[in-house]
């Protein structure tokens, strides 16, 4: 069994944040549980799906955040705890009925985790999802570290059956991916009675809709808990004031900028210097002990890993009792910057201005600077050797240079295949204002043109095969993988078969959900908690909706994927083709590595690097002697490279 269920209560080991708040669940007694992947919020649900079996309650991972957060709210309407997780990308998905689910409540606690990602690290954003706790109406909770993300998770399923009410955990990468100390509590034992009352406690309870008022009676009945909201903030144990009598500056932080500023008070030995809130119940902020801070303090940084939305609460309460404080952080004359994450020494330089001491960061001497930029050699992001989406790309390449001239649009979408846009690291790119400019595509990795969010690219590809007019040599292609065309490509594949709309559509069917760490996709057939399913036909669902033009090709057979690609895009009409192929990690994990057997005769070897042009790691191109080459400790044999060498160079034998 993972460590994280064990039930040893006084036990301390090292959890990720990740993981320490699957444990929060687990000693809550979660009944369900239910989520999709994504970076950094994925090893809650991964935790959750190892240990549904042994501990005796459900996991999944749905087809998409909606769905996930849909299936969570109807386990909590029967009194079952449950718990949801989701990115802060993914929190946008489920929005609809987020957003109304605190106008009815729940009966079982619920708990939205929401993993931030302060920096962009894994995101196309930096979304601060605390202010749509607020917009929503909801509890929100913040924790500082791996500890009380644990306690954090447990106590919010009390908090949300007190309240009848989601509590909504916010965590940020830092947290999320870092590990900590945790002590494990008790397992919760108790079973909890699920069942079903439509007029509990209210007529038409679970209708938001419903009589006597409707939704906005339903809005009134939710203002008038705020009051209960507030109670609950002003007395929780995450929310710590310490006050320093005759000490003029304050420091008020949440989250894990919580942790910065205790590490930044430490090495600058000013520990109890200052006035200090520690605020883990951020929604709503405790408004009694702000208060207190304003009184104790005539200057006050905010620190919070997002938008000021604390300092500006503390703005607010200033200037409606009328006092004049110099409140500092993120807001109006920001002393920290506006956009990016928090870090230790950003916190540390910014508190020891707010003290005025003086505090000097070891600095490289500008000649070691230069000589490591000499050194460093530009390294850009590449998919695995022997991925089948460079075969993917590479039929496309293929049929992008047949068409030269004409305007090729490729809309991109959120997977592993996301690198085609990443570019080259060692690539010089001079931008023009030209309204149609067509540039070279000398590698997979400069084949997307937009990437945005999951399930974007079909749609845009619409857009613009409209905005472009009946011309038919502008082609559109949009491109997507199997789990994102589940999660979030349908209304648009709906949208572009119903009205024809002239686009090729490509689904890269890796069979699995591998940016994230390889959870199960429709097409993996084998569920979360480790059981067989039926993989989910994508052709099949494509023809379902009326597209008439749909082909099945092998990623790996470069003649096959070029012509259906070719073919489809000469199409006019609405097409599609979806490019099949194994992600290859799930390939030799399932079936053991093997030696390779694939090289370089270097005596044939004209170095055309027309092998190198596939983006595959495992090939290798030495300058001096231009040959190629083939690294045997990355390469896999998946054939790609012996197919486009135009001298038949690189064997088997």
């Amino acid at each position: 069994m993972n460590k994280v269920g064990k039930d040893e209560a006084g036990m301390k080991t090292l959890l990720m944040g990740n993981e320490a708040i699957a444990r929060g669940a687990v000693e809550a007694g979660v009944k369900v549980g239910v989520g999709y992947p994504g970076t950094p919020s994925t090893e809650v649900g991964e935790v959750l799906g190892d240990l549904a079996g042994d501990l005796g309650f459900y996991f999944e991972w749905s087809i998409n955040e909606k769905v996930a957060i849909d299936v969570a709210s109807g386990a909590a309407l029967t009194g079952a705890r449950t718990m949801v997780m989701m990115k802060n990308a993914g929190l946008n998905v489920a929005m609809d009925t987020f957003a109304t689910l605190p106008y009815t409540g729940v009966r079982g606690g619920l708990v939205i985790v929401v993993a931030d990602d302060p920096g962009a690290h894994y995101s196309s954003t930096e979304q601060d999802t605390r202010p749509i706790a607020q917009y929503a109406e909801m509890p929100c909770l913040e924790p500082k570290d791996q500890q009380q993300a644990k306690d954090m998770a447990r106590e919010a399923f009390d908090l949300s059956e007190r309240m009848e009410m989601p509590i909504f955990l916010r965590s940020v990468t830092r947290l999320s991916h870092a590990s900590g100390d945790v002590v494990f509590g008790e397992i919760e034992k108790a079973s909890r009675e699920v069942g079903w009352n439509k007029h509990f406690k209210l007529p038409f309870r679970w209708a938001v809709y419903g009589p006597p008022e409707g939704a906005a009676g339903r809005h009134g009945w939710l203002k008038k808990k705020y009051p209960e909201f507030l109670a609950e903030s002003e007395k929780s144990l995450f929310n710590n004031l310490q006050i320093v009598p005759g000490s003029p500056v304050a420091i008020v932080s949440s989250g894990v900028a919580t942790s910065y500023v205790n590490d930044a008070l430490t090495a600058l030995k000013k520990k109890g210097a200052c006035s200090i809130l520690e605020i883990g119940f951020v929604y709503p902020p405790p408004e009694e002990k702000m208060k207190k801070i304003l009184d104790a303090a005539d200057t006050i940084l905010v620190v919070e890993d997002g938008n000021p939305m604390l300092e500006n609460k503390l703005k607010e309460l200033a200037s409606d009792a009328g006092l004049h404080k110099k409140i500092i952080g993120r807001g109006s004359k920001a002393v920290i910057p506006t956009f990016n994450e928090l870090n230790p020494d950003l916190v540390i330089s910014v508190v020891a201005d707010l003290l005025g001491v003086e505090y000097s960061f070891a600095v490289v001497p500008e000649e070691t600077r230069k000589k490591a930029d000499e050194l460093t050699i530009p390294r850009s992001s590449a998919l695995c050797a022997g991925c089948p989406h460079l075969g993917s790309y590479a039929g496309l390449a293929r049929v992008i240079k047949k068409y030269g001239k004409e305007l090729l649009i490729v809309n991109g979408d959120i997977g592993c295949y996301e690198q085609g846009g990443y570019g080259v690291a060692a690539q010089v790119i001079t931008p023009t204002d030209n309204a149609t400019k067509k540039y070279p595509v000398a590698s997979p990795y400069e084949i997307l043109d937009t990437t945005y969010v999951m399930g974007s690219g079909i749609g845009q590809a619409i857009g613009e095969r409209r905005a472009l007019g009946d011309n038919a040599s502008k082609k559109v292609v949009a491109v997507a993988g199997d789990s994102t065309f589940f999660h979030a490509c349908l209304p648009a594949l709906a949208d572009a078969s119903l009205y024809n709309a002239d686009i090729t559509f490509l689904v890269l069917d890796n069979s699995w959900t591998c940016m994230t760490g390889h959870q199960p996709s429709p097409r993996s057939r084998v569920n979360a908690m480790g059981g067989e399913v039926p993989a989910l036909d994508i052709a099949a669902v494509c023809r379902a909706m009326g597209v008439k033009f749909v082909k099945v090709a092998d990623a790996y057979n470069l003649e096959e994927a070029t012509e259906a690609i070719d073919e489809a895009i000469s199409y006019q009409g609405f097409s599609v083709v979806i490019l099949t192929g194994e992600c290859v990690l799930q390939v030799l994990r399932r079936e053991g590595v093997v030696e390779p057997k694939t090289h370089v005769r270097e005596d044939v070897c004209i170095g055309c690097k027309q092998c190198v042009a596939i983006g595959c790691p495992a090939v290798t191109f030495d300058p001096e002697k231009k040959k190629a080459g083939i690294d045997p400790l990355l390469c896999v044999d998946c054939g790609l490279c012996i197919q486009v060498c135009p001298v038949n160079a690189i064997v088997t034998e």
